[in-house]
């Protein structure tokens, strides 16, 4: 336990010397301005625009922020540290979600707070969010083990990214929600739409049960992808 919360305290000063909270302050004044200054009838409808704010913001904060961590360890050499350190790779994995997914969650609840208010079921709120930030982080660790620059991970990670946001084309009834069921997204979109509207039972253990799969399965796949580049870091001793 020692060794893991010294681990979550030394992810947030990584995190804060690369100015991941800097852009998080930003990103919170400039878009929470931009959307105050939105109509009120375009902000009418929070069921709608907040679950969307949510699962796009999140993204940023968790998956382009894991696969930017992980590829800036592996060029410092970082990664050769902790093949030969305590940390396994579920533990490297899990302080990075807590970490990334307790940012983008304040991060955008910040916005949200400015633009829509405090209105909406917290519960839903917050189980949705958090499977949106291991998803996220666990997809984002398992993409960025494959790459070893920058260059040749914007192309892979566009795409991924892409796929990742095709549930909000129903979500704003521009496609049958009936072939986006089995998208890893969709249940904890339809927890963050519960938070906002009366949901029918059904919908509820969709997202229940779907987060719960989706989350494990995106952790264990990220998790067995950074240990495997760990096994390999310590096979080629180092970078």
């Amino acid at each position: 336990m020692t060794a893991f919360i010294s681990a979550l305290r030394w992810d947030i000063v990584v995190q804060a010397r690369n100015g991941f909270y800097w852009a998080s302050t930003f990103v919170v004044l400039a878009v929470g301005v931009l959307l105050a200054n939105v109509t009120e009838a375009a902000r009418a409808t929070p069921a709608v625009w907040v679950p969307a704010l949510f699962v796009v913001n999140l993204q940023i904060t968790t998956f382009f922020f894991v696969t930017g961590l992980m590829l800036l360890e592996r060029d410092e050499g970082t990664l050769t540290a902790l093949a030969v350190s305590p940390v396994s790779p579920g533990g490297y994995l899990a302080t990075r979600t807590i970490t990334l997914t307790t940012l983008g969650a304040l991060e955008t609840a910040a916005v949200v707070w400015l633009a829509f208010g405090t209105c909406g079921s917290w519960l839903f709120i917050i189980a949705g969010t958090m499977a949106l930030g291991v998803i996220y982080t666990g997809l984002g660790a398992a993409v960025a083990s494959r790459y070893a620059s920058v260059n040749a991970l914007l192309l892979p990670a566009s795409f991924v990214v892409t796929l990742l946001l095709l549930p909000l084309l129903p979500h704003f009834g521009l496609a049958p929600r009936g072939p986006f069921l089995l998208h890893p997204i969709a249940p904890a979109l339809a927890l963050l739409r519960a938070g906002y509207r009366a949901a029918q039972t059904g919908e509820v253990v969709f997202g229940a049960i779907g987060s719960v799969a989706w989350s494990t399965v995106a952790f264990l796949w990220g998790r067995n992808r950074v240990g495997c580049l760990m096994r390999d870091t310590r096979a080629g001793g180092g970078r």
